[in-house]
């Protein structure tokens, strides 16, 4: 079961839906206080007030298992430039790939009220198989763009990837998306591997299996990573700011799993850099499959939650609350509801939480 699962101090929230039958959702994200959502056959919409969606546009993507419309992240700048990333998933001659692209619209309007056109493709992943895509796209606190990959699939990280540092797969990757020159956008110079012999400069963190959803933490601008596990065991990481938010880090995969040796030819340090141990683990039992993360609740809605990491499993639905206040070596995990086919918990405009399911429900995390 769990690494340790307690029981509330405070009493559970409520999970109240905002949002039903919006079919096979991946992503939600709030702009100017409307929800974007993402749906997995490439349809992006916006949520009106009653809880029903509008399409904005139609993307082509190959569509089924980890693949699809997978991820939607909002320029910082949005207000002022109209800029939005999608991350989507292709299949071009026969060869399935990742893509990360901007996308544009009228500056200034609401999400959903001016037509969206592809701007520029920031990146082209091929993709081995077709799982583990990863999908995750995300704005830091640095305003550069981190997108989430995972190690290409299949089982046992067949091709090695995670831990190959020329490889853009099992990676977290962090990238100016501004043109430069010839380039659709630019490395920073502050990536942990610019100018490293064999590396590739846009990776931040590495040793990774399938990161689909990654956050920073608003108040803080801590990383925390939902990986997704093996046969075994699901993983949440976790870096802090001070730490470099993930920069250069090894989190093990595919030499680990969790807490565990894994692929016993796949070196524990890589590049100098030793394995970082996750934060959480637990364990493939009572149905548990699949981690999906994940937020840090900042907001004021359920007080009780204020700097708990809440996030859950694709397969059971359960949602649990991690108390980043208790030490990695007694951790202190809390049941917090159930939300069937979990498959985000994203934050809103007020830092209230909100639960995602694939299977078309949106639920806002609210006091009992």
């Amino acid at each position: 079961g769990m690494t340790a699962l307690f029981s509330l101090a405070f009493a559970a929230p409520t999970l109240t839906p905002v949002a039903r039958g919006v079919e096979r959702l991946t992503d939600i994200q709030f702009q100017q206080d409307t929800m974007v959502v993402a749906q997995q056959d490439g349809t992006l919409s916006w949520i009106d007030e009653a809880g029903k969606p509008h399409v904005w546009k139609k993307l082509e993507v190959i569509d089924g298992g980890e693949r699809g419309l997978l991820g939607v992240a909002f320029d910082p700048a949005y207000e002022k430039n109209g800029r939005l990333v999608l991350s989507w998933t292709e299949k071009i001659d026969g060869q399935l790939t990742s893509k990360i692209g901007v996308w544009l619209t009228k500056p200034g309007s609401k999400p959903g009220s001016a037509p969206l056109h592809p701007s520029t493709l920031l990146l082209s992943v091929e993709q081995p198989y077709g799982n583990h895509n990863g999908g995750g796209v995300q704005f830091g606190p640095d305003g550069m763009l981190y997108v989430g990959l995972g190690d290409g699939g299949s089982a046992d990280d067949p091709q090695r990837t995670a831990l190959d540092l020329s490889s853009r797969l099992g990676k977290i990757l962090r990238i100016d998306p501004m043109r430069s020159g010839e380039q659709p956008f630019t490395v920073p110079d502050d990536n942990p591997f610019v100018g490293v012999d064999g590396a590739d400069p846009t990776v931040w963190s590495f040793g990774l299996r399938n990161p689909w959803r990654f956050t920073f933490d608003d108040a803080t601008g801590d990383l925390w990573i939902a990986d997704v596990g093996q046969n075994e065991f699901e993983e949440v990481n976790h870096v802090t700011a001070d730490a470099g938010a993930g920069a250069g880090v090894n989190f093990g995969w595919s030499a680990f799993e969790g807490f565990e040796r894994f692929n016993t030819d796949q070196p524990e340090t890589v590049a100098g850099i030793p394995h970082t141990p996750p934060r959480f683990v637990y364990r493939h039992s009572d149905g548990r499959c699949s981690v999906s993360g994940g937020e840090v609740s900042r907001g004021d809605l359920v007080p009780d939650l204020q700097g708990w990491y809440v996030f859950g499993d694709y397969c059971t639905g359960e949602i649990w609350g991690l108390d980043t206040t208790a030490p990695a070596d007694a951790p202190r995990a809390v049941s917090l509801g159930r939300l069937d086919g979990l498959v985000a918990v994203e934050d809103g405009p007020f830092g209230d939480l909100y639960a995602v399911s694939n299977a078309g429900t949106i639920a806002r995390f609210s006091p009992v």
